[in-house]
């Protein structure tokens, strides 16, 4: 009897012990969209760009008793769109790179399966299947520099295919009841708004010296403008610091003292302003004229006098300070 007793207390404790679990479930979810923002042209062009989205579509209730081991994976297969990167209203595309984490040491090749992996993966990283609370996996995206494109909006929606196999259950003493093994569809978006912007050069005007008014040269220059891919805009100059009335002479001063001048179109004699008429189209421009490129310059000529039907003014240094701004 004391045998059998002792026998049934064994197997009531073992009975206990395998009773005492916790089930993970996982499935695949809606995402969070990975958005770059609103990023210059020049930007896209010069400089790579990083975004990320906490949940990549595989959603996953934690276990409370569990050690993920190397026989668990957490697949994600990812295919997109024809051109392989974010499409344009314009038809540019712009590529990326997508990430297993926030590192460029797990790259992502589309098509190709890629585990997030079980003891000693980026699952455990995260936890996924740890509490407490519902966890999920997330995605790093990078753009690749070099991209020259036109403003808008760019989007890819990409498929992800989630696989999954892994010990969902285990009791207290580490043995496993059970796996989850299933896979799940989820769809993320990734996208980048694309703003215009220029790249500009505007050498100083020199004139130089001379004693009278009537001695100073004309002096010919030019404004380098590279703006966004596809633009259209236009360039105005201002009137300066001191000019005579709104769309006036322009002054350069010393003191109380000034010395008119004016900066015209061209070789031409249209006065160059920043209103209206006044300003220069981009279709206007003297080298490359047009929308803009993106990866190359439109050249805008000048000339600037110095009027001669005023009175010389007292020696000095004259200055004046003018303000070039492009508008789409």
């Amino acid at each position: 009897m004391r045998g059998k007793a002792w026998l049934w207390s064994l197997l009531v404790v073992a009975s206990l012990g395998w009773s005492v679990q916790v089930q993970a479930a996982c499935s695949a979810v809606a995402t969070t969209p990975a958005s770059f923002g609103s990023v210059s042209s020049m930007t896209v062009l010069s400089t790579p760009q990083s975004t990320s989205t906490g949940n990549a579509g595989l959603s996953c209730t934690p276990l409370l008793l569990s050690v993920l081991g190397t026989g668990d994976h957490f697949y994600a297969t990812i295919t997109g769109s024809t051109q392989g990167g974010m499409l344009g209203p314009k038809g540019d595309v712009i590529n990326y790179t997508i990430y297993g984490n926030n590192t460029t040491t797990y790259p992502i090749t589309r098509g190709t399966r890629f585990d997030f992996g079980g003891n000693g993966g980026i699952a455990a990283t995260y936890g996924l299947v740890f509490g407490p609370g519902t966890k999920t996996l997330p995605l790093y995206v990078r753009s690749i520099g070099g991209s020259n494109v036109a403003a808008g909006l760019y989007t890819e929606t990409l498929s992800i295919l989630w696989a999954w196999d892994y010990c969902s259950g285990v009791n207290l003493i580490g043995i496993c009841l059970g796996r989850d093994t299933n896979s799940g569809t989820s769809q993320l978006t990734v996208s980048m708004l694309v703003t215009n912007d220029c790249q500009i050069t505007t050498p100083p005007i020199s004139f130089g010296s001379a004693p009278v008014v009537s001695g100073f040269a004309t002096v010919s220059g030019q404004a380098s403008v590279n703006c966004t891919k596809g633009s259209a805009y236009t360039v105005g100059l201002s009137d300066g610091q001191n000019p005579v009335s709104v769309g006036g002479r322009r002054q350069m001063i010393s003191g109380s003292n000034r010395l008119a001048y004016d900066i015209f179109v061209s070789a031409g004699t249209t006065r160059w302003g920043s209103v209206g008429a006044a300003r220069r189209a981009s279709g206007s421009a003297d080298v490359n004229p047009g929308n803009g490129l993106g990866t190359g310059s439109q050249i805008f000529n000048y000339n600037a006098k110095i009027y001669t039907d005023q009175a010389t003014p007292p020696g000095g240094t004259y200055l004046d300070n003018v303000v070039l701004d492009v508008g789409f």
